[in-house]
């Protein structure tokens, strides 16, 4: 394959990690086939923007980048636009007739023909293209996700992800593991572990869920050091889970647990196969078993019929149980869904008041947290450095979505792991002086 000079591409990323993955094997294609990507729209001659759709203002955040694109279409500075992703796939058939700022359309099915699709647009022909490549990862090169399954069988009233990335599908253990291996090779110290629904990983395949065999696969990759696994739906919580996170030296101690709410009557709206008792049991076994475990949720405010009461419930859940880290998200009515056409709809100005109080208490909870660890020794992961002092996370803490620290005395280096003396608190982040060597 003949290529005179090295065109250039530029991807926009937008949404979950999930998102990422495919944004990275896009771009290990569009490198194998001898294209350069690039972090500036301005020198592309493609600019590829995969989009979110999960709710409205990702959606909103979707259409703006296609917007900008566009704008440097018209002004000369790239030939083409082509989308992508999960607003693509949800609204493909409204975007391809009235997107008229997209010169190209793909699906989430068709990403891994992007190399045709950008070849096309650029008027190029090529005799034969290589149809599989490494991920080009964008995360820092000591941490990477690892998409182990994608799409979800639950039918949560509120969730659109169903309808656009279709039923559970997991990838094979051995997969797993030969991508693991590469990455470690590669220098990843760090494996965050993504899919919509951890937990069920493998029911598909092997007719049962082997969570716990792939991690303990994953945990025997040279190099790996820290697994953290993201989106655990606490219906399906196992006792064999439990015991494999209190008992393997490389499960960060660390739980996501994105609850949504506590209240009975709005869990069964919400169509969560759960309870409020099962939920309070579970992360009371969990914080039995691996005492100061990291715990993080996301909780949805004003979906419709939630009243006062109920919301003052999640307020005392969350205050009772000090989660290290929360998400809160204002309910987006989506087409397509259960919920769209559900009664009782919460009034905006309301939804926006409970989602300040919800934020407020978990800012005072984790201020509160932080102070506590003042003082404290700690281990980290050091992410970046800048004029202020390096950066790091310790094990409670997720890349891109938790707390950090900052490291304001003291010798670091990125990539590597070092252990700190906590000296002062902020509600998201602490600061501290080193106390030991790199490692």
């Amino acid at each position: 394959m003949e290529l005179e000079l090295a065109q250039k591409v530029h991807l926009v990323s937008l949404g979950c990690p999930k998102n990422t993955v495919d944004s990275e094997r896009m771009l290990g294609l569009l490198q194998g086939n001898a294209y350069e990507t690039t972090a500036e729209p301005q020198e592309a001659d493609v600019i590829v923007v995969n989009t979110c759709g999960f709710i409205g203002p990702a959606k909103e955040e979707s259409i703006d980048a296609i917007m900008a694109a566009h704008k440097l279409k018209k002004e000369g500075k790239c030939k083409g636009v082509i989308v992508t992703g999960c607003l693509a796939t949800r609204y493909e058939e409204e975007l391809r007739s009235e997107l008229v700022e997209a010169d190209d359309l793909l699906t989430i099915a068709q990403e891994p023909e992007i190399v045709e699709h950008v070849d096309r647009m650029l008027g190029r022909t090529r005799h034969g293209h290589i149809a599989q490549a490494p991920r080009a990862t964008t995360t820092p090169a000591h941490w990477a996700y690892l998409r182990i399954s994608d799409g979800c069988d639950h039918k949560c009233a509120f969730c659109a992800i169903p309808a656009i990335r279709g039923r559970h599908k997991s990838e094979s253990i051995e997969s797993l593991v030969a991508e693991a291996a590469q990455l470690a090779a590669g220098g990843v110290r760090e494996l965050v572990l993504v899919s919509q629904d951890s937990v069920r990983y493998g029911a598909d395949l092997y007719g049962r869920a082997r969570l716990v065999d792939l991690l303990a696969a994953l945990g025997d990759v040279e190099g790996i050091e820290w697994m953290r696994l993201m989106y655990t739906y606490p219906a399906f919580w196992t006792e064999e889970m439990i015991d494999f996170y209190a008992t393997s030296p490389e499960m960060c101690a660390y739980i996501d647990m994105p609850l949504q709410h506590i209240s009975d009557p709005v869990l069964q709206r919400m169509k969560r196969a759960t309870t409020k008792k099962k939920t309070v049991d579970l992360l009371g076994n969990l914080r039995a078993r691996m005492p100061g475990v990291g715990l993080r949720s996301t909780f949805i405010v004003g979906f419709p019929g939630e009243t006062e009461e109920q919301f003052e419930e999640l307020l005392e859940f969350v205050e009772d149980t000090r989660f290290d880290h929360v998400s809160g998200f204002i309910y987006s009515p989506e087409e397509g869904t259960s919920a769209f056409d559900l009664e009782g709809e919460v009034d905006e100005d309301v939804k926006e008041h409970r989602y300040s109080r919800l934020t407020q208490l978990q800012e005072r909870i984790a201020t509160d947290i932080n102070d506590g660890l003042v003082g404290t020794r700690q281990v980290v992961l050091v992410d970046e450095r800048d004029d202020e002092g390096y950066y790091g996370r310790m094990q409670r803490d997720a890349p891109e979505i938790d707390g950090q620290v900052l490291i304001e005395e003291g010798r670091a280096e990125v990539g590597r792991f070092v252990e700190v003396e906590i000296t002062g608190a902020d509600p998201y982040q602490l600061q501290a002086k080193t106390v030991g060597e790199t490692f």
